[in-house]
């Protein structure tokens, strides 16, 4: 074992339990749970109160306009004030909003004010503070405790969509939202525990003195160009995790069969994760998520010209490049940047990440409505992926000063 290896083993050993606090926060975050089980309620929300399908899957829109209104300021309180503060509050109010959604009786405007509330509350439970405590505890083995973090999603991705899916059969669709809120409340006394070994905020945490300032960051190319990046990339993911528990029922697939094929997206991921965390700390990490993308694009024309027969390796193709995303972006925003002001511009960044996340559903619902189904979705979905592909092989080597931080 080189004296590389041994450090981040070692460093995996100390930081045990903040690692284990940020995967299970982020896996019953608010990026988590509302993402990976909107698509179990779009057909129970459309028999209940006789919404499309485009005006149920808009709700990402108003999601991603909290998180986009949300996500800077919290970077710059997590800078200042450190993760475990910012989380503790946050996790009971995000499960507040959705135990809210449990008790609505059909006003659409009310269901998008829930999503809206859910990721501005709920915005302290996202990776924006998870991968900041994990990037100021872990150096040489940061890409693979990202990847540990980040499989927590992944997870909720391979569980939620056949257990609420059988939930809501046997129950209905408000028994399906009180389970959502009890998961949102579970991570929080690791969080309490694990957030309290450690550095506790950039002022306990050394300070490199390459860091990048926030000006000088957001002047950059690089800052753009991983901005633009991720948010077609995400554009392209969340359309596919939305929409594909309707798109396969329309395939023929009963509503189990779809959910089951769904939750291979989250194998996909978690593997992902794992697998490009490990790797991202021995290969240049823009070249990874470059065929990471186009892996993506493969998924999108397999679903387009391989039916439903071909759905479970799509969906495992399109689960192993969603787990290139938000770790990625973490990994290179902590390289290229440093840690400074890493809540800052990590959280500026995710909040165009998620316009990209809610423009993506919206777009195929709308598209779907129109059309009646998802050819054309599909296509333009495969251009996204392969966008972001570019956008990652333009980017500059890290140089020395970033290697360092």
């Amino acid at each position: 074992m080189t004296q590389s290896q041994s450090g981040a083993s070692a460093e995996i050993t100390r930081g045990w339990l903040p690692l284990l606090a940020a995967t299970l926060g982020c896996g019953a975050g608010a990026s988590s749970l509302v993402f990976y089980s909107l698509g179990v309620f779009v057909t129970p929300l459309e028999a209940a109160f006789g919404w499309t399908r485009g005006q149920v899957t808009s709700a990402m829109l108003y999601s991603s306009a909290g998180l986009i209104l949300a996500g800077p300021l919290l970077g710059w309180l997590i800078d200042r004030f450190g993760e475990r503060r910012i989380a503790l509050i946050s996790i009971p109010g995000f499960a507040l909003v959705l135990w809210s959604l449990s008790a609505m009786n059909g006003q659409l405007p009310l269901f998008y004010a829930c999503f809206f509330m859910a990721a501005v509350l709920g915005c302290g439970t996202t990776p924006i503070l998870h991968t900041r405590a994990i990037a100021a505890r872990f150096e040489k083995a940061r890409g693979l405790a990202l990847g540990i973090t980040l499989a927590g999603p992944g997870t909720a991705a391979l569980f939620l969509p056949p257990f609420l899916t059988a939930q809501i059969a046997a129950h209905d669709w408000r028994h399906g939202f009180v389970l959502l809120t009890l998961m949102a409340l579970s991570p929080w006394l690791v969080v309490a525990f694990g957030f309290s070994s450690g550095p506790r905020h950039a002022g306990a945490a050394p300070v490199n003195p390459n860091d990048h300032g926030r000006r000088e960051a957001l002047r950059s190319r690089v800052f753009w160009t991983l901005a633009a990046c991720f948010i077609v990339v995400a554009a392209g993911a969340s359309a596919l995790v939305v929409h594909i528990v309707p798109m396969l029922r329309d395939a023929g697939l009963d509503a189990a069969a779809a959910a089951r094929v769904a939750s291979v997206i989250g194998i996909g991921i978690i593997l992902g994760r794992l697998l490009i965390g490990w790797l991202i700390d021995r290969v240049f990490a823009p070249r990874v998520a470059a065929v990471i993308f186009s892996i993506a694009a493969g998924g999108c024309l397999l679903l387009a010209y391989g039916g439903a027969e071909h759905a479970r390796p799509a969906a495992f193709m399109i689960g192993f490049a969603l787990g290139a995303e938000v770790d990625l972006m973490a990994y290179l925003v902590s390289r290229y940047f440093g840690l400074r002001h890493y809540g800052f511009l990590y959280g500026s960044i995710y909040a165009g990440f998620w316009v990209g996340i809610a423009g993506g559903p919206a777009l195929a619902g709308r598209l779907f409505d129109q059309l009646g189904n998802y050819a054309l979705t599909l296509l333009i979905l495969c251009g996204l992926f392969l966008v972001g592909a570019v956008c990652a092989l333009s980017l500059p080597r890290f140089t020395s000063r970033q290697q360092a931080s």
